[in-house]
């Protein structure tokens, strides 16, 4: 009895089909890679200044024939600097002004605002660095009905501030003479680079702990922080003025610790910014008076779970991990391992679906 004809498959596997679909599942993997590597590198990249980025390399060592002559005019060279009125800057802003003049002027100026030398007796409090600082609250949530003033004297509620963006909340006042200046500067120079829109994206909320400052000094305050940083988007901030029992309700809530030193009639405080979800909870910290506009990006993102910024960001937060003891973000091996490996998994998958599509039927079936 003769055995039934089986059939064949009508062609042999598609080779050149299934080397395109692989060529280009390679393609965009490469893409992903390559773009996720530059912004990494973007973000983590050591900063270099504009200046040095673009300066040519230092000439050859110079022998000297007689060293004492040359130290002896450095000197001199000094000494003139020392002695000299110059302007430091094309725009006329900042003066070079005898170091005489200076400590003359400075002294003049301390007596007048009840400086150190003002107090003499009044020693320096032991617990110092106790009294002032930040205790990391992440989580807690900052009462909405505190009741402040803006720069027209108009009552505010802290809460209607929000209107659902995250919020970067700086602390300080607006007659501080030492930190604060500094603090607003560099929140503007972070702010302007960021990428993100101040009053559309996220707010930025500044609010005095010294109940002597009025709203005209919150409005010249935001004019002089506009004038220094005119990209800075300041015209979008709120400064905010209140009530001693106001101020410190804040600090309570987002743990920023001050006191009032008898010294010199000024605040001690820590320098640094509070990033708040859009329901008023505390996200991160921030310390320092500089803060890189990447790192305060990716913290305003990760306060708003996503709704402002781009994928790209939002990949970036998955690789990144926020730590809290020093207000920045670290790039995290595993989550990165975790995300490689999850593509590779997809583009395996995409593979094996396409080609299953592609497959040829089988033809002759047993008779």
């Amino acid at each position: 009895m003769a055995e039934p004809p089986f059939g064949h498959e009508s062609s042999a596997i598609a080779t050149r089909r299934i080397l395109a679909v692989g060529a280009v599942l390679g393609i965009a993997v490469c893409v992903v890679v390559v773009a996720v590597s530059l912004s990494l590198r973007h973000v983590f990249a050591p900063a270099r200044s504009a200046a040095l980025s673009g300066a040519p390399l230092p000439p050859p060592p110079r022998l000297q024939a007689n060293p004492a002559t040359d130290l002896a005019a450095t000197r001199a060279r000094e000494r003139a600097l020392l002695q000299s009125w110059q302007w430091t800057d094309p725009g006329h802003r900042f003066a070079r002004i005898p170091i005489e003049r200076a400590m003359e002027l400075y002294a003049r100026q301390g007596a007048a605002r009840g400086g150190c030398g003002a107090h003499p007796g009044v020693r320096a409090p032991a617990d110092l660095l106790q009294r002032a600082g930040f205790d990391q609250r992440l989580g807690a949530r900052v009462p909405d009905g505190l009741q402040f003033q803006d720069v027209h004297a108009r009552a505010v509620r802290l809460g209607d501030l929000y209107g659902g963006r995250p919020t970067v909340l700086v602390p300080g006042y607006f007659g501080c003479r030492t930190l604060c200046d500094v603090v607003r500067a560099g929140v503007a120079h972070a702010v302007g680079a960021s990428g993100l829109t101040a009053g559309r994206d996220f707010n930025v909320v500044l609010i005095s702990i010294d109940p002597r400052d009025t709203p005209g000094d919150a409005a010249a305050a935001q004019t002089g922080d506009a004038a220094a940083d005119p990209h800075g988007q300041v015209g979008q901030w709120d400064y905010l003025t209140g009530t001693a029992a106001a101020s410190e309700a804040l600090a309570r809530a987002i743990g920023f610790r001050y006191f009032f030193d008898t010294r010199n009639g000024q605040y001690v405080h820590a320098a640094g910014i509070v990033v708040l979800s859009p329901r008023g909870t505390v996200a991160q910290y921030l310390f320092g008076v500089q803060f890189a506009p990447q790192t305060l990006r990716l913290a305003l993102i990760g306060a708003a779970h996503g709704a402002i910024g781009t994928l790209a960001d939002r990949l970036l937060l998955l690789c990144c991990d926020y730590d809290p003891s020093s207000g920045r973000y670290s790039l995290v091996i595993s989550r990165v391992l975790a995300v490689a490996g999850l593509a590779t998994v997809l583009a395996l998958a995409l593979l094996i679906l396409t080609l299953r599509r592609h497959e040829p039927p089988v033809r002759g079936a047993l008779s």
